[in-house]
Protein backbone atom coordinates (compact mmCIF):
# COMPACT_ATOMS: atom_id res chain seq x y z
CA UNK A 1 0.00 0.00 0.00
CA UNK A 2 0.98 3.77 -1.10
CA UNK A 3 2.27 5.51 2.51
CA UNK A 4 1.44 9.21 2.38
CA UNK A 5 4.07 11.37 2.98
CA UNK A 6 2.13 14.76 2.77
CA UNK A 7 1.75 14.09 6.51
CA UNK A 8 -0.95 16.31 7.51
CA UNK A 9 -0.14 16.07 11.51
CA UNK A 10 -2.95 17.29 14.21
CA UNK A 11 -1.66 20.15 16.46
CA UNK A 12 -3.30 21.42 19.34
CA UNK A 13 -2.64 25.32 20.21
CA UNK A 14 -2.71 26.29 23.45
CA UNK A 15 -3.57 29.85 22.83
CA UNK A 16 -7.09 31.27 21.42
CA UNK A 17 -7.11 32.67 18.46
CA UNK A 18 -5.50 32.60 14.89
CA UNK A 19 -1.90 31.28 15.02
CA UNK A 20 0.37 31.92 11.87
CA UNK A 21 2.39 28.85 10.43
CA UNK A 22 5.08 29.55 8.77
CA UNK A 23 7.34 26.94 7.19
CA UNK A 24 11.13 28.12 6.37
CA UNK A 25 12.69 25.99 3.45
CA UNK A 26 16.30 27.59 3.14
CA UNK A 27 17.03 25.56 0.10
CA UNK A 28 14.69 27.47 -2.04
CA UNK A 29 14.58 30.75 0.00
CA UNK A 30 10.86 31.34 0.08
CA UNK A 31 8.54 31.11 3.23
CA UNK A 32 5.13 29.79 2.91
CA UNK A 33 2.52 31.12 5.60
CA UNK A 34 -0.71 29.58 6.47
CA UNK A 35 -3.17 31.52 8.45
CA UNK A 36 -5.51 28.76 10.36
CA UNK A 37 -7.98 29.01 12.87
CA UNK A 38 -7.15 28.00 16.69
CA UNK A 39 -8.80 24.24 16.87
CA UNK A 40 -7.95 20.49 16.68
CA UNK A 41 -7.37 20.58 12.54
CA UNK A 42 -4.61 19.45 10.65
CA UNK A 43 -2.34 21.67 9.33
CA UNK A 44 -0.68 21.86 6.29
CA UNK A 45 2.96 22.19 5.37
CA UNK A 46 5.30 21.63 2.47
CA UNK A 47 7.28 18.96 2.74
CA UNK A 48 10.78 19.24 0.90
CA UNK A 49 9.09 16.83 -1.29
CA UNK A 50 7.36 20.07 -3.16
CA UNK A 51 10.66 21.58 -3.79
CA UNK A 52 11.53 19.88 -6.82
CA UNK A 53 8.47 20.06 -8.63
CA UNK A 54 8.52 23.83 -7.64
CA UNK A 55 11.68 24.25 -8.83
CA UNK A 56 10.61 22.52 -12.27
CA UNK A 57 7.76 23.95 -13.12
CA UNK A 58 9.40 27.80 -11.95
CA UNK A 59 11.87 26.97 -14.94
CA UNK A 60 8.89 26.80 -17.31
CA UNK A 61 6.46 29.20 -16.45
CA UNK A 62 6.38 32.40 -13.77
CA UNK A 63 4.68 31.02 -10.51
CA UNK A 64 4.48 33.41 -7.16
CA UNK A 65 3.97 31.91 -3.60
CA UNK A 66 -0.01 31.54 -4.34
CA UNK A 67 0.62 29.32 -7.10
CA UNK A 68 3.48 27.09 -4.97
CA UNK A 69 0.58 26.67 -2.53
CA UNK A 70 -1.50 25.31 -5.50
CA UNK A 71 0.85 22.94 -6.33
CA UNK A 72 1.51 21.94 -3.12
CA UNK A 73 -2.12 21.67 -2.34
CA UNK A 74 -2.56 19.43 -5.77
CA UNK A 75 0.04 17.18 -5.51
CA UNK A 76 0.23 14.25 -3.18
CA UNK A 77 3.45 12.82 -1.96
CA UNK A 78 3.37 9.08 -1.61
CA UNK A 79 6.28 6.53 -0.76
CA UNK A 80 6.40 2.92 -2.39
CA UNK A 81 8.42 0.22 -2.37
CA UNK A 82 10.30 -1.21 -5.55
CA UNK A 83 7.70 -3.07 -8.11
CA UNK A 84 5.23 -1.30 -7.07
CA UNK A 85 2.29 -1.45 -9.74
CA UNK A 86 1.23 2.20 -10.16
CA UNK A 87 -1.07 2.28 -12.98
CA UNK A 88 -2.20 -1.29 -14.65
CA UNK A 89 -2.65 -1.64 -18.14
CA UNK A 90 -6.67 -2.30 -19.57
CA UNK A 91 -7.85 0.48 -16.88
CA UNK A 92 -7.70 4.28 -17.40
CA UNK A 93 -4.54 5.61 -16.14
CA UNK A 94 -5.25 7.28 -12.89
CA UNK A 95 -2.40 9.88 -11.92
CA UNK A 96 0.53 11.45 -13.53
CA UNK A 97 3.22 11.11 -11.12
CA UNK A 98 6.74 13.26 -10.43
CA UNK A 99 9.60 11.18 -9.55
CA UNK A 100 11.19 12.82 -6.42
CA UNK A 101 13.39 9.47 -6.08
CA UNK A 102 13.56 6.41 -7.61
CA UNK A 103 13.44 4.67 -10.81
CA UNK A 104 9.98 4.20 -13.07
CA UNK A 105 8.88 2.33 -15.90
CA UNK A 106 6.40 2.19 -18.34
CA UNK A 107 5.42 -1.21 -19.46
CA UNK A 108 3.41 -4.14 -21.61
CA UNK A 109 3.69 -7.64 -22.19
CA UNK A 110 3.64 -8.45 -25.99
CA UNK A 111 3.34 -12.26 -26.85
CA UNK A 112 4.51 -12.50 -23.35
CA UNK A 113 7.73 -10.74 -23.52
CA UNK A 114 8.33 -7.56 -21.13
CA UNK A 115 8.53 -4.54 -23.22
CA UNK A 116 9.71 -1.41 -21.24
CA UNK A 117 9.49 1.77 -23.21
CA UNK A 118 9.86 4.34 -20.90
CA UNK A 119 12.41 4.28 -18.11
CA UNK A 120 12.34 7.80 -16.05
CA UNK A 121 14.57 9.14 -12.85
CA UNK A 122 14.06 11.92 -10.35
CA UNK A 123 13.17 15.33 -11.04
CA UNK A 124 10.79 14.40 -14.09
CA UNK A 125 7.07 13.00 -14.98
CA UNK A 126 6.04 9.54 -16.22
CA UNK A 127 2.54 8.09 -16.43
CA UNK A 128 0.64 6.50 -19.32
CA UNK A 129 0.38 9.67 -20.84
CA UNK A 130 -2.53 8.41 -23.70
CA UNK A 131 -4.59 6.70 -21.54
CA UNK A 132 -4.07 9.91 -18.49
CA UNK A 133 -5.27 11.96 -21.19
CA UNK A 134 -7.65 10.88 -22.59
CA UNK A 135 -9.48 8.41 -19.63
CA UNK A 136 -9.28 5.34 -22.10
CA UNK A 137 -8.01 1.98 -21.10
CA UNK A 138 -4.37 1.93 -21.37
CA UNK A 139 -1.96 -0.44 -22.88
CA UNK A 140 1.15 0.04 -20.50
CA UNK A 141 1.06 -0.64 -17.00
CA UNK A 142 3.20 1.94 -14.81
CA UNK A 143 5.88 0.56 -11.91
CA UNK A 144 8.12 1.36 -10.02
CA UNK A 145 11.90 -0.07 -10.08
CA UNK A 146 13.15 0.77 -7.16
CA UNK A 147 11.85 2.10 -3.71
CA UNK A 148 10.01 5.52 -4.26
CA UNK A 149 9.42 9.01 -3.28
CA UNK A 150 6.58 10.68 -5.65
CA UNK A 151 4.17 13.24 -6.81
CA UNK A 152 0.78 12.04 -8.07
CA UNK A 153 -1.94 14.38 -9.52
CA UNK A 154 -5.31 13.06 -11.34
CA UNK A 155 -6.06 14.75 -14.31
CA UNK A 156 -8.76 16.46 -12.90
CA UNK A 157 -6.75 18.33 -10.48
CA UNK A 158 -3.82 19.05 -13.43
CA UNK A 159 -6.43 20.56 -14.97
CA UNK A 160 -8.24 22.36 -12.14
CA UNK A 161 -4.81 24.44 -11.80
CA UNK A 162 -5.16 26.11 -15.32
CA UNK A 163 -7.82 28.15 -13.10
CA UNK A 164 -5.74 28.82 -10.42
CA UNK A 165 -2.62 29.40 -12.14
CA UNK A 166 -1.31 32.02 -14.88
CA UNK A 167 -0.07 29.94 -17.41
CA UNK A 168 -0.45 26.64 -16.32
CA UNK A 169 -1.96 25.48 -19.37
CA UNK A 170 1.43 26.31 -21.07
CA UNK A 171 3.05 24.08 -18.86
CA UNK A 172 0.82 21.44 -18.97
CA UNK A 173 1.25 21.57 -22.84
CA UNK A 174 4.76 21.58 -22.25
CA UNK A 175 4.57 18.44 -20.89
CA UNK A 176 2.41 17.08 -23.42
CA UNK A 177 4.45 17.80 -25.92
CA UNK A 178 7.66 16.74 -24.07
CA UNK A 179 5.59 13.18 -24.26
CA UNK A 180 5.34 13.18 -27.36
CA UNK A 181 8.60 14.15 -28.94
CA UNK A 182 10.27 11.52 -26.35
CA UNK A 183 8.46 8.93 -28.38
CA UNK A 184 8.87 10.27 -31.05
CA UNK A 185 12.79 9.84 -30.32
CA UNK A 186 12.40 6.61 -29.18
CA UNK A 187 10.11 5.00 -32.17
CA UNK A 188 13.25 6.91 -34.68
CA UNK A 189 16.07 4.85 -32.54
CA UNK A 190 14.22 1.46 -32.39
CA UNK A 191 14.74 2.10 -36.47
CA UNK A 192 18.07 3.78 -37.08
CA UNK A 193 20.38 2.52 -34.01
CA UNK A 194 21.59 -1.08 -33.55
CA UNK A 195 21.37 -2.21 -30.24
CA UNK A 196 24.96 -0.85 -29.26
CA UNK A 197 23.75 2.69 -30.75
CA UNK A 198 21.06 2.49 -28.29
CA UNK A 199 23.27 1.57 -25.41
CA UNK A 200 25.68 3.92 -26.36
CA UNK A 201 23.08 6.53 -26.73
CA UNK A 202 21.61 5.83 -23.39
CA UNK A 203 24.96 5.54 -21.79
CA UNK A 204 25.34 9.57 -22.98
CA UNK A 205 21.79 10.96 -22.16
CA UNK A 206 20.84 8.84 -18.70
CA UNK A 207 23.78 7.16 -17.24
CA UNK A 208 21.66 7.33 -14.40
CA UNK A 209 19.66 4.74 -15.10
CA UNK A 210 22.85 2.44 -15.90
CA UNK A 211 23.72 2.50 -12.42
CA UNK A 212 20.59 2.13 -10.82
CA UNK A 213 18.18 0.16 -13.25
CA UNK A 214 18.58 -3.90 -12.92
CA UNK A 215 19.75 -4.97 -16.13
CA UNK A 216 16.84 -7.35 -17.41
CA UNK A 217 14.60 -3.69 -17.54
CA UNK A 218 17.56 -1.97 -19.23
CA UNK A 219 17.72 -4.84 -21.82
CA UNK A 220 13.84 -4.68 -22.50
CA UNK A 221 14.23 -0.21 -22.89
CA UNK A 222 16.61 -0.78 -25.83
CA UNK A 223 14.64 -3.98 -27.38
CA UNK A 224 17.40 -6.61 -26.50
CA UNK A 225 17.44 -9.89 -25.17
CA UNK A 226 19.56 -9.33 -21.20
CA UNK A 227 22.67 -11.79 -22.55
CA UNK A 228 22.57 -9.35 -25.53
CA UNK A 229 23.08 -6.57 -23.12
CA UNK A 230 26.20 -8.25 -21.24
CA UNK A 231 28.03 -9.08 -24.54
CA UNK A 232 27.78 -5.78 -25.09
CA UNK A 233 28.76 -4.08 -22.20
CA UNK A 234 31.38 -6.70 -22.44
CA UNK A 235 32.41 -5.51 -25.76
CA UNK A 236 32.55 -1.92 -24.75
CA UNK A 237 34.52 -2.61 -21.90
CA UNK A 238 37.53 -4.71 -23.56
Amino acid sequence: MFKSVFDISQHYHPTEGRKIFALFQQKQRFEIKYILPFTRKHIFYMETAHLEIISFVSQIIPIDETAKRHIIEAFEPIETPKNTLLEREGKPTQFLYFINKGFVRVYHIDNGEDRTTQINCPSRFITSFQSFITHTPAYDNVQTITDCELLRISKSKLDDLNKKISHWNIFREKLYQTSLMFNEERNRDMILLNAEGRYKKLMKTQPEILKNVPLQFIASYIGIKPESLSRIRRQLIS
